[in-house]
């Protein structure tokens, strides 16, 4: 694990969320796919409830209120739909903590192999196995997000060849 394979996972992974979300609206990013599932305000908002557990790992101050990080970490039926953000808002906020995160993942000086006292989530023993395995729970998301863009009737954004 080095500091160069998780930024390389980090820019892949910023890069499919705000490429997936350019141009959907507030009103389509609440819209729910048939049958059934979560919509992207859900989703963004999901990912970006757990990258805080990344910014309390390693030291950062955490951006959004318990209030909200529950918001996005129940289930998109038992979820306060009023009290959402807006995917503007949304999007905004993953930027700003991708850099933030980014910047910390540069700077970080200590060794990502250290073990950890006792394995973290997801049986990861070390820093860098914990933020890789959250690095890959975004990706999986981001990935979400593409095929929403698409149940929106959407073009996807991500490897298409133009007509």
């Amino acid at each position: 694990m080095t500091t160069s394979d998780l930024l390389a996972q980090l820019g892949f992974s910023h890069y499919c969320i705000v490429t997936n979300v350019d141009s959907v609206t507030d009103e389509q990013a609440l819209q729910e796919p048939a049958p059934s599932g979560n919509p992207m305000n859900y989703v963004l908002g999901h990912i970006l409830s757990v990258r805080n557990r990344v910014f309390e790992k390693l030291g950062l101050r955490v951006y959004w209120s318990d209030e909200i990080r529950k918001l996005y970490n129940t289930s998109w039926k038992r979820a306060d739909k009023s009290k959402l953000l807006s995917l503007t808002e949304l999007t905004k906020c993953e930027t700003e903590t991708h850099a933030q995160l980014k910047s910390a993942i540069e700077n970080f000086a200590g060794p990502w192999d250290e073990k950890f006292a006792e394995p973290s989530v997801g049986g990861t023993e070390t820093l860098g196995e914990f933020v890789q395995f959250f690095l890959l729970h975004e990706t999986y998301h981001a990935g979400q997000l593409g095929s929403l863009r698409r149940t929106l009737a959407l073009r996807g954004k991500i490897g298409q060849v133009e007509d």
